[in-house]
Parts: structure tokens; sequence; C-alpha cells
């Protein structure tokens, strides 16, 4: 046991105390978080302000451009007078020109700069207010619907919330995709990263020969479960990390905007609340938050409706469940990748073993689209069993809410499985760590395991 710990203790202080782990942990998700942010951060820097002028010899236009808060439209009486004001002055940026109609509905309209283009929200703007004009018109002259009567049509929708009958919370279920489909994902590069990373380990060993003075003083089967309860343990301390950070940056977001996430508390109460004193104080206290929100005090739709969604997902359970398939499902991938390190003295000759071990996972990612349109159906609850397929499958269903019979059953069966995958690895592994000079083949493993020894 003392030997495990040992080559444990190599594998995970070698590995953290390399630079590549810390940029990995630390500056990757930063650069991702960056990534996403900036984007967002330069979309909301306030527009500089444009000044176009209009003219229009059509007549359906007149007096109908409205400014705004980064465009301010001025009417002009001729295109000749316009062209001279946007050449003599350099705070105009542009001329909206609607010609004369040969028809009953203007055909062409024109917007004419000087040096500089206008930019995309300007030429988005224009051509937004020439369509709903005309189309104002059209309503008006020909079918008598005034303006505000087509805002009414148009505004007018009825919201389809998804409720669980027995407690009422929403189901949110485009918000649980996206939140199952980031796990899945995770937890599938973590198991074929890692368990990579264990499979190459094995492979230089065994080419710089190091491996034939290691078994002198350790047995294979303990250097074996040492390089894979070590990588492993990097693993964790990667997602510990993780973990960290995000609190932090959620801390964070939380102390922020401390109004958005009072709102979506207040908005999930008047969901749970049921009887009694408890829940009717809950329920006044959510009632003054939703007011607040109706009276325009609050924030966007889409936005309250993201808070609320992850805040109705029990991070707590898929943490658990996480590291507990992260652990299993890297340990016997990491077990089965080790034994294929060994048959092999290159990275070339190992795609024959490492792509059969693959292809279960690869499986699960590609039948995802299908579990996307049933999470609980037959297919995604038989791959949320099957030990090869579960780490993914159940990670997937977890933000849906799983029957705790087949939580149960799948974390059984992938416990039984472990060891045996842990017994055929450490086979393999004890028989081809030697062996030089000979490409190995599905047959070599065959009589590995029709021998006696």
């Amino acid at each position: 046991m003392n030997k495990i710990l040992l080559v444990i203790q190599r594998e995970y202080l070698t590995r953290v105390k390399k630079t590549s782990f810390w940029i990995l942990t630390l500056v990757v998700p930063i650069l991702l978080a960056g990534v996403y942010a900036i984007p967002i951060i330069l979309a909301s820097r306030p527009l500089e302000h444009a000044n176009v002028l209009v003219v229009d010899d059509s007549g359906l236009f007149q007096g109908e451009f409205r400014s705004g808060r980064n465009i301010s439209y001025f009417p002009a009486a001729s295109l000749d007078y316009a062209k001279r004001q946007l050449s003599e002055h350099d705070s105009l940026d542009a001329i909206v020109f609607i010609p004369a109609r040969e028809t009953s509905i203007p055909q062409d309209a024109f917007l004419y700069y000087q040096s500089d283009a206008p930019s995309v929200s300007v030429q988005s703007d224009v051509d937004n207010q020439l369509q709903q004009i005309l189309r104002n018109r059209i309503l008006l002259d020909v079918h008598g619907i005034t303006e505000d009567d087509y805002a009414m049509l148009t505004s007018t929708s009825i919201r389809l919330r998804t409720q669980d009958i027995q407690t009422g919370r929403e189901g949110f279920l485009q918000i649980k995709l996206v939140v199952g489909f980031m796990l899945a994902l995770l937890i599938f590069m973590a198991v074929f990263m890692f368990g990579s990373q264990v499979m190459r380990g094995v492979m230089e060993e065994k080419t710089s020969r190091i491996v034939e003075v290691i078994v002198c003083s350790v047995k294979p089967f303990q250097l074996m479960m040492g390089k894979v309860v070590g990588i492993a343990l990097v693993g964790l301390t990667q997602f510990a990390l993780w973990v960290a950070l995000s609190g932090v940056a959620f801390g964070g977001l939380r102390i922020a905007n401390a109004d958005l996430f009072e709102q979506a508390q207040g908005r999930n109460v008047t969901q749970i609340a049921t009887k009694g004193v408890e829940a009717t104080s809950q329920y006044q206290a959510a009632q003054y938050q939703v007011a607040r929100y109706e009276a325009g005090e609050g924030v966007d739709h889409k936005i309250q409706d993201l808070l609320e969604g992850l805040a109705s997902i029990n991070f707590a359970l898929i943490l658990g469940l996480f590291l507990f398939y992260f652990l299993f499902g890297y340990l016997l991938y990491a077990t089965l990748f080790a034994a294929a390190g060994s048959l092999v003295d290159n990275e070339t000759d190992s795609q024959q073993f490492t792509l059969p071990l693959t292809i279960p996972l690869l499986l699960t990612i590609l039948l995802m689209p299908a579990m996307v349109n049933e999470p609980s159906g037959s297919l995604a609850t038989w791959l949320s069993i099957i030990p090869f397929t579960s780490p993914v499958a159940m990670m997937f269903r977890i933000p849906f809410g799983v029957a705790i019979w087949q939580v149960a059953l799948s974390v059984a069966l992938l416990l039984v499985v472990f060891p045996l995958c842990v017994w055929v690895a450490a086979k393999i592994y004890r028989s081809a760590i030697l062996r030089y000079g000979r490409k190995a083949t599905w047959m070599d493993v065959l009589k590995i395991f029709g021998s006696k020894h």
C-alpha cells in the first residue's frame, strides 16, 4: 500500500508542479470568460450620436422618422440643399433620400454619405423605420388599421409555461437543456483528457524503459493503480479550483446585481409557497418583489427567466453526482487506457486499442440530439444506466430530474463494473508492460487471457 501511495504522490506532484497545469486551470477559464464577456461589454457601450437629413420627394415619409437616443433625423427641403449641408457640416453623417413615386408604393430609397460610411446601427435604423412607416401607411389607407391597433395585435402573445403539477415549480427546460449539455460535455472531455494522460504516461515510461527500473521495486498492478489514482487527484484538484473560482465569480455577480437575484428568488417563492403562516409570509414578501417587477423596476424577462431557471436547479445534487461520475467514470476508462498504453510502444499503434474504448463515449455525444428530444425516453434512460455511457448520459439528464431508482441502478452498475475493468486492465498491464519489439494486436490480448499467468 505504501508503494502505491508513493506512486500516487509522484504522479500528482509531477503534474501539479507543471506550468501547463496552472495555465489550464486558471488562465484558460479566464480567457473563455473573456471571449463571452468582451462582446457583451462592447455591445453595451454607448454608440456615437448620428445626425441624418431626410429628403422625402414621395410625400409618404414626411415627418414620420422618429429620432432616438443615438440617431436624430432632420427634414430637408431638397436633395441639393441636403448635399450642401452634408459637405459643409461635419456634424451631419448621412442623407436619406426617397425619390418621387412612379407607382403608389416607392420602390427604392437611398442613404447618401460622404467619406465615412454610416455605422451599421444607422443603416439598420433607417431601414427599419422605412419599412415600418410604409407598412403603417398601407395598413391605415387600405385596411383602416392604426399604428396603435397594429402594435397591440403584434405584441399580444401567450406565454407557455411548463410546471411540475405536484410542486408547482417551473420547468425551465431550455435552461436545463443548456446546463445538462454543458455537464455532459465537461465530463466527456474530463474522462477522455485525463484517461489519455494515463495512456501517454504509460507509453512514455515503456518507451524510455524507465518502467523496467520501476517494476524492480513496485509491482505492475501497484504502478498502474498509482498512476491512475494520482492523475485522478490531479483532475479533482483542477475541478475544485474551478468550483472555487466559479463560486467567487458568482458571489461577485450576486453582490453587484443584488436586485436581480432578489426578484428571481421572490418569483420562485410564489411558485412553491403553499399553506401555513410561514408560507403566507413568504408569499407576501414575494408579492412585493413581483409588484416591483411589474411596475417596471425589475429587469428583462429573459434575464429574469435565466436567473429563476438556474435557481430551480439543485446544484448541490449535481455537484455530488458529477464528482461521483467523473471519479468512477474516469477510473473505469483510465484503467483500460493504461492497459492500452502497455500494449504499444508509440501513440500511432495505440489507435487500434483506444478507438474501441472511446466509442461508447463518442456514441453518447452523437446521440445527444435524440436525448434532447426525450430526456426521459428509453434511449436516454438506457444510456444513463449502462456503465460505459452513464457518466455522460446521466449528467445530461440530472438537471431535468431523474427517478431515484434509475440513479441508484446506474451507480450500482458502475460500482460493480469498475472492479471488473480494473481486473482486466491489471492482467493486460502485467503481461504487456515489459514486451517490446512487436506490434500488439487484439489476438495478443486474447492470448493474455488464455494464459494461466
